[in-house]
């Protein structure tokens, strides 16, 4: 899924360029796609991106603004905000803490006899 997330990002990038109406219908594809699998997996973990897909999703889908200088815009925007999102998704190395030694001595009660069998 990772790796699906950069090909819609690189798709948005290259939206910016003038290409036949076939491309375009290809990248809302993708990007609603992409849109719906988001929503999906951060539906209760995290409200900002479940939101914020929602919205990219509702716009790729039925809306269609006939302005290239628009989609120009938020074609950028929506490749910025998937490779946010992937970049989001790379676990962080954690910082090893120094082991700490427990100091705290407790005794073991012993005794004198021992029964050897």
């Amino acid at each position: 899924m990772k790796y699906l997330i950069i090909i819609a990002s690189l798709c948005c990038f290259i939206g910016i360029i003038d290409l036949p109406i076939g491309y375009y219908t290809f990248l809302r594809i993708i990007v609603s796609f992409m849109s719906f699998v988001i929503i999906v997996n951060e539906f209760k973990t995290r409200r900002f991106w479940f939101i914020t897909f929602v919205l990219i999703f509702i716009l790729f889908n039925p809306i269609y603004l006939y302005l290239k200088p628009i989609w120009i815009f938020i074609d950028c925007i929506v490749g910025l905000l998937l490779l946010y999102y992937f970049y989001s998704l790379i676990p962080r190395k954690k910082i090893k803490e120094p082991e700490t030694i427990d100091i705290q001595h407790q005794e073991i009660p012993r005794t004198r006899d021992r029964i050897i069998k």
